[in-house]
């Protein structure tokens, strides 16, 4: 699970001092044209990369957002739709914020049937933190499609106020509120089915490792009636590099309707061991457990030559070059031998929010990865094209999953 996420406090940047194969390319370059978006059908939500549920005072940047409506299992009416959920391509399950979610939504708590049973909690470890919460029955709905009662994780939940801490030792941080993590919750939509982390069983407020049979959070895609052998984010590019609250869509299914077929898209199947990497060369090193991921919010990469942005500013976690590095250049190959080069760029970060206080999305944005063997290419990757996910062992044109594509 990796989620490299960083919010901009707006005040801070108001005051930061500025710091000075193929031919397939990624968006970094202002003038990519986009391939068709699709705006409409029952397998289609919008996505907008905007400024998120804790603006005004906190801009996400690069994050993409959908709703997505919760209903009690088995019904149509006791429901509530949320907006501000991150899609997230590197993750499995729907994740959503006790906070945000309505008292009348009457969700199941899923309960432990073995050892000395109790209600379910899971621990979530992504790259910037740990979230905690219990796990409950939903049906989730996501433009026209439905997912029927699958196990969702509820975060901060005040019933389960205290996280173990073998689970707080996994992450640097506790995120367990909507402005800590940036989003009313999170749409794992990756090529896994089930999440695979840590649950526990927490009977009378005491919480152990759970048994290894309990039912895990859940990609809802998987349970999709048709539309559910994977994803494709399609975004528009950014003409000049930076922009406010672009727009796209979220498409489920991979040729399952006249409005997601693979068309020209060059697969890159996933590693035979994870099920969730490609190999990435960059400056001369081989990355072998490198990603496409929209949950992450820039570029991320080891390059000990660009210097990091100073001060703990909503910039520090980004590279921070004394102008921008131009034309760096990256390949991407996957189990299957498929390969193409990938050029980017990587701008002063600081200097991208001083100078665009109001923006949401920013083509060349990067940092350093904590993942010494990763190359991670975090959403502004998807800028300007229609990127594939398709879910393990399920059956596409182009092949079984699990492997991405654009």
């Amino acid at each position: 699970m990796r989620r490299l996420i960083a919010l901009v406090p707006v005040t801070v940047l108001l005051g930061l001092a500025a710091c000075g194969g193929s031919d397939s390319t990624i968006a970094t370059s202002p003038s990519e044209p986009t391939p068709p978006i699709s705006s409409s059908g029952a397998n289609v939500a919008s996505i907008t990369v905007g400024a998120g549920p804790s603006a005004p005072s906190i801009i996400s940047a690069n994050t993409a957002f959908v709703s997505v409506t919760i209903c009690a299992p088995g019904s149509t009416t006791n429901c509530q739709t949320i907006d501000n959920i991150q899609v997230d391509t590197g993750s499995a399950g729907l994740r959503i914020f006790s906070s945000v979610l309505s008292s009348s939504i009457a969700l199941t708590q899923e309960n432990d049937t073995n050892g000395d049973g109790g209600p379910v909690v899971e621990c979530t470890a992504f790259a910037d933190g740990v979230s905690w919460g219990p796990v409950k029955m939903a049906n989730v709905q996501i433009a026209g499609e439905t997912a029927a009662s699958i196990p969702i994780q509820v975060i901060g939940d005040p019933a389960f106020p205290t996280p173990p801490n073998a689970c707080l030792a996994m992450g640097p941080t506790e995120e367990d509120t909507v402005a800590t993590f940036g989003a009313n919750g999170l749409l794992g939509v990756g090529p896994f089915v089930l999440d695979g982390q840590d649950y526990y069983a927490c009977p009378e407020g005491t919480c152990s490792q759970a048994s290894a049979d309990v039912q895990q959070v859940a990609n809802p895609v998987a349970s999709f009636p048709v539309d559910n052998n994977g994803v494709i984010v399609e975004l528009a590019g950014i003409p000049g590099g930076v922009a406010t609250s672009p727009t796209g869509s979220l498409v489920f299914g991979i040729g399952t309707e006249s409005n997601n077929g693979l068309g020209s898209a060059t697969i890159y199947s996933l590693d035979p061991v994870y099920g969730a990497y490609i190999t990435v060369g960059f400056n001369g090193t081989s990355f072998p457990m490198s990603f496409i991921d929209s949950g992450s919010n820039s570029i991320n990469f080891v390059d000990s030559a660009i210097p990091t942005c100073s001060g703990s500013s909503g910039a520090s976690n980004f590279y921070c070059p004394s102008s921008t590095i131009s034309d760096l250049m990256a390949t991407n190959t996957g189990a299957n031998g498929a390969t193409s080069s990938a050029t980017f760029s990587v701008a002063n970060a600081a200097d991208l929010f001083n100078n665009n206080p109001n923006a949401t999305a920013f083509l060349e944005l990067a940092g350093p990865n904590p993942f010494p063997s990763s190359f991670d290419w975090g959403l502004p990757f998807f800028f300007g094209k229609n990127v594939f996910t398709a879910i393990s062992g399920d059956s596409t044109p182009g092949g079984d999953g699990p492997y991405v594509a654009y």
